[in-house]
């Protein structure tokens, strides 16, 4: 029998207990996607606003949790919108609170998306590979290079060791692997900014631009897949 994969079973076995702990569902799901539910959810959405300002378009949200961006953007119709995750509790919440029955929310277990090739015009990673292995990343960054249309773009956090404001994400390794074992923490990755776009160029995008407003928590690049510039 096939171990669960860790991103399953750790950020599973979390909401479970979160679900249990908290004095609410909805205080839950805020805590489950690190808290600053609206404020971060408005900034990442102004950030989608601001690279399609007009027209519609495709937006596939992987990590989509329990609706933070997608919550923020539900008032936007002319948005075609795919959110996928790996938790069952996470995703019912996200599609139960934005009420939007033309968009897709889905529950996924392996690091591939459910989708047709160049069929999106943006995918956002936000606080997705923060907690998973290089390999695990360097395969997403694979599936999103397929999904994506020419001059489609991804948008990735990332927590920079490199980075002071980052500082308060170096957990002590014994102090990682406890909480993880007890079922209040998951992987937590710290990758390098040349690192992160190294891969994204050597699988065919272009970085854009680096994000490092505090807003974001994380900094965040912006990469677009070769071929037709990004409108």
């Amino acid at each position: 029998m096939t171990a669960e994969p860790h991103y399953i079973r750790e950020y599973r076995r979390l909401v479970r207990g979160l679900l249990k702990r908290s004095a609410s569902e909805a205080e839950a799901m805020e805590r489950a996607v690190g808290g600053y539910y609206e404020k971060a959810g408005e900034a990442q959405a102004e950030l989608v606003k601001k690279l399609y300002p007009e027209g519609a378009f495709h937006l596939i949200d992987v990590g989509c949790g329990s609706g933070r961006l997608a919550n923020a953007l539900r008032t936007e119709a002319r948005i075609a919108y795919s959110g996928y995750d790996v938790v069952p509790d996470l995703v019912a919440y996200a599609e139960k609170i934005c009420a939007r029955p033309d968009w897709r929310f889905e529950t996924i277990s392996a690091l591939a998306l459910p989708e047709e090739n160049e069929s999106a015009d943006l995918i956002m990673f936000m606080s997705v590979f923060t907690h998973l292995k290089p390999d695990e990343i360097r395969t997403y960054i694979g599936e999103a290079f397929r999904v994506l249309k020419p001059g489609g773009r991804m948008v990735a956090s990332y927590i920079d060791p490199g980075a002071a404001s980052h500082s308060n994400y170096r957990l002590p390794a014994l102090k990682q692997f406890l909480t993880r074992a007890a079922g209040r923490n998951v992987m937590l990755t710290r990758t390098p900014r040349a690192t992160l776009s190294g891969w994204m160029e050597t699988a065919g995008f272009a970085v854009e631009r680096t994000i490092t407003e505090s807003r974001f928590g994380q900094h965040v690049l912006v990469a677009v897949k070769s071929g037709a510039p990004a409108q």
